[in-house]
C-alpha cells in the first residue's frame, strides 16, 4: 500500500493543500477530478518533489519519507523518485531523441540496464501503446497524441510503484484524446499502479477502480466510480457532477 498523509503546499500566502491523506492499494487507478485550480496537479508534483510541500508523509510499503525532515537527502530523493515517474500534460519528450531512445535512455541512464535489456523493454511498451511504426521517428514529426503515448510508454518502462498522470489529454486536440485514453487503459489493464487527475469523466467511471474529490486544496469525498457517480454524499460533487453533465440518479434533482 501507498500511504500519503498531511500533505501540505502553498505559495506565498496561498495554501494549496491542506493536509491531504490518500491510500492507493497496489494494481488501483485513483482518478482525481474537481473544479480546475484546486490543487490537482500540485498533489501529483508535491508527491514525487516535482514541487516541494512543506509538511507531509509518504510511504511505499517500508520506504517513508518525511518530506519536512528528509527535503535535502539526495538519496532518499532519488529513492522517492525512483518509485513514482509522471506523464506531463506537454509531454516532456527529448526533441533530439527518436521515440526508440525517449524510452531506452532512462532506462540506461538511471537504471543502469545494458543496451540490449533496454532496448528489448522498449519494444515491449512501445507495443502496448501501439507506437512500433515510429520507432524512428523524431518528436517534431509526430502528433500530440502519438508524442503522449511515448511518454506514457517510457514512464510504464521504468516500472514504478506509482504512475502520475497529469491531465494527460488536456493538451490534445479532441479526435487524439481517445488514443491516449485507450493506451492508459491498456497499461491500467496490466495492473499498473496510478493516480491519474482527469477531466474525462466517462473514462474516469469506465477505468477507475477509486475516485477522489478535490476542491480548495481539500479532500472533499472519495470513493468507487460507483459510488462518486450514482450516489455521492456531498452537496458540492453533486453539483460539480450536474456542471460536467454527469447524468445523476432522478432523486438527485427533487
Amino acid at each position: 500500500m501507498i500511504q500519503i498523509r498531511g500533505l501540505k503546499k502553498s505559495f506565498k500566502d496561498l495554501t494549496v493543500l491542506n493536509g491531504i491523506d490518500a491510500d492507493i492499494e497496489q494494481g488501483d487507478i485513483v482518478a482525481i477530478i474537481g473544479p480546475s485550480g484546486t490543487g490537482k496537479s500540485t498533489f501529483l508534483r508535491c508527491i514525487n518533489l516535482l514541487e516541494f510541500p512543506e509538511e507531509g508523509t509518504v510511504s511505499f510499503g517500508e520506504f517513508s519519507f518525511d518530506y519536512h525532515d528528509m527535503i535535502k537527502d539526495k538519496k532518499k530523493i532519488a529513492e522517492l523518485r525512483r518509485k513514482s515517474t509522471m506523464v506531463f500534460q506537454s509531454f516532456n519528450l527529448f526533441q533530439r531523441k527518436t521515440v526508440l531512445q525517449n524510452v531506452t535512455e532512462p532506462l540506461r541512464l538511471v537504471q543502469k540496464k545494458s543496451a540490449e535489456e533496454a532496448h528489448e523493454i522498449a519494444i515491449e511498451q512501445l507495443a502496448k501503446v501501439k507506437m512500433l511504426d515510429r520507432l524512428n521517428y523524431y518528436p517534431k514529426h509526430l502528433s500530440g497524441g502519438q508524442q503522449q503515448r511515448v511518454a506514457i510508454a517510457r514512464s510504464v518502462a521504468m516500472k514504478p510503484e506509482l504512475l502520475l498522470l497529469d491531465e494527460p489529454t488536456s493538451a490534445l486536440d479532441p479526435e487524439l484524446v481517445g488514443e491516449v485514453l485507450a493506451s492508459i487503459k491498456q497499461i491500467a489493464a496490466d495492473g499498473n499502479t496510478m493516480l491519474i487527475v482527469s477531466h474525462e469523466m466517462e473514462f474516469v467511471k469506465n477505468v477507475a477502480t477509486k475516485v477522489i474529490f478535490m476542491e480548495s486544496g481539500s479532500i472533499v469525498e472519495q470513493g468507487t466510480p460507483d459510488q462518486i457517480f450514482n450516489a455521492p454524499v456531498q452537496e458540492r460533487t453533486k453539483q460539480f457532477l450536474i456542471k460536467n453533465h454527469i447524468m445523476l440518479p432522478p432523486e438527485y434533482y427533487l
